[in-house]
């Protein structure tokens, strides 16, 4: 009786966990991507694509929203290293929230390391930082 008892309740507790994982693996998502063209290469993102500024490899044959990895391989593909690094670093297939900033570190950052070397050259804090008995 225990047993019958006993397999009646795992077997219980099995079904509702299944159907618990069905309804939501089937279940509606929620999904914000939905109606944009995250399925398409490059995704979603609005991309630097301006031919005049990415004249290093016919960009007509690169793939829909073509990312930057796109731009460089294809460069990289006729083999010449000069023409490589120039497009490592230029905002070819970059998001357009990336381009101008050159690679080097946002404005507010230079700021705060600026304010950093200033307050690092003041009298104060140069007096703490001897060391006595040498």
């Amino acid at each position: 009786m225990k047993r019958g008892v006993l397999t009646f309740v795992a077997m219980f507790v099995l079904a509702v966990s299944g159907i618990a994982t069905a309804s939501v693996l089937t279940g509606d998502r929620d999904d914000k991507a939905e109606g944009t063209d995250a399925g398409v290469h490059g995704g979603p993102i609005e991309r630097f694509h301006t031919a005049g500024s990415c004249d290093l490899t016919a960009v007509s044959s690169l793939p829909g929203n073509w990312t930057h990895g796109d731009y460089v391989s294809a460069v990289a593909a006729n083999a010449n290293p000069t023409q490589i690094r120039e497009a490592a670093h230029s905002d070819c297939g970059m998001p357009m929230v990336a381009v101008g900033h050159g690679g080097g570190p946002p404005e507010h950052a230079l700021e705060h390391m600026a304010a950093g070397k200033a307050h690092a050259g003041s009298k104060a804090e140069d007096e703490g930082s001897e060391t006595f008995g040498s």
